[in-house]
């Protein structure tokens, strides 16, 4: 495989060497600062727009994901109503009759005899 001279090999960024990283002089940082004080004067109702619009969609992720991770709980524990009337017209079955002609040592009719 021949490279041509002017061709960048593309690699992963997990066997590419780490990226150097930039530390601001504390003049870049102030003058930053500055700008940033600068630009909030100015477009104060923007900053604080945008900044509950993000507010308020992460909440929203959020609590979708917390619904989602929760789901089958929900789902299984309010299908179930606890106050549901119970259907008294139909009896449970009953048990299987005892055989009445083996007398029981408690039965009163064994005791007499």
């Amino acid at each position: 495989m021949a490279a041509c001279p002017g061709a960048v090999m593309h690699t992963s960024p997990a066997s590419s060497p780490r990226r150097y990283k930039r530390y601001l002089t504390e003049e870049t940082l102030e003058r930053n600062r500055e700008r940033s004080k600068k630009y909030y004067a100015q477009n104060r109702a923007k900053v604080l727009a945008k900044l509950k619009s993000n507010y308020a969609k992460k909440r929203e992720a959020e609590t979708a994901a917390y619904c989602e991770k929760h789901r089958g709980f929900f789902l299984s524990y309010f299908q179930v109503d606890p106050l549901a009337p119970t259907n008294k017209d139909t009896e449970p079955p009953s048990s299987p009759p005892h055989p009445t002609t083996t007398l029981n040592a408690l039965d009163l009719a064994y005791i007499l005899n």
